[in-house]
């Protein structure tokens, strides 16, 4: 499979070959979402390993969705000289590198963040209580979105990722099993995957059109009544 180790152009980005090391959490950020040194040296072993994209661990939008401990943030301006580090770090040793961004919705951990999680429903899901989001709650998480992609361009990324996938909260939306929804957000899959057109424009409107956008995204998610591949087609 030579074609590999060719290069590629994805939206004016150049990678020097086709593999991608996905995104996964990693718990070397601290305790506030700050990037740090030991996050650093491990995404730049990535680069220095010869991958031609690294698309760095799942970053949390706002608080209230924040999945874990020690897990990356870009919610707030005050991250963005960390992360520059990071990806200065990356293209001193010619390599590329974009951020995920995440909202875990109703996974949101109530104990680290202290607020209650948001979802598109209510759940059965979770041992806690979730406030279904009303259409102020949505707006102002596609601005979260929006705004921490503007971060991530500023901190240097080579692109943003959008999280849709994995049961986090664009996800949830999409799942009939958590959506519930009777609303415009609710029922039908056009209605369902509006909240995700909505950050995408939103994204594209703050970080201009060429710039890489990607999006992670199920195309089931194996749950009764869940997201199926008809769906997803």
């Amino acid at each position: 499979m030579p074609e590999l180790f060719e290069t590629i152009e994805i939206n004016g980005l150049e990678l020097k070959n086709r593999f991608v090391r996905s995104a996964t959490w990693m718990g070397l950020a601290g305790d506030d979402g700050r990037c740090t040194d030991k996050l650093v040296e491990k995404i730049v072993e990535l680069a220095e390993g010869g991958v031609g994209l690294v698309i760095a661990g799942h970053a949390f939008v706002e608080e209230r969705g924040r999945a874990g401990p020690w897990q990356l943030g870009i919610d707030r301006d005050e991250l963005v000289p960390a992360l520059r580090d990071l990806t200065e770090a990356v293209h001193v040793r010619e390599g590329r590198i974009m951020a995920q961004l995440a909202h875990s919705g109703i996974f949101g951990d109530p104990g680290l963040t202290g607020k209650t999680p948001l979802g598109p429903s209510p759940s059965d899901f979770v041992p806690y209580a979730v406030e279904e989001m009303t259409s102020r709650d949505v707006e102002g998480v596609v601005e979260a979105f929006g705004r921490a992609a503007e971060r991530a361009k500023e901190a240097g990324f080579d692109g943003v990722q959008i999280h849709a996938a994995h049961g986090y909260l664009l996800s949830q939306f999409l799942s009939p099993a958590f959506n519930k929804r009777e609303d415009a957000c609710g029922g039908s899959i056009e209605n369902r995957a509006s909240i995700v057109m909505e950050v995408l424009h939103r994204i594209r409107a703050g970080v201009g059109k060429n710039y890489p956008v990607f999006i992670k995204i199920n195309s089931r998610d194996f749950l009764e009544g869940g997201l199926d591949l008809e769906d997803s087609s």
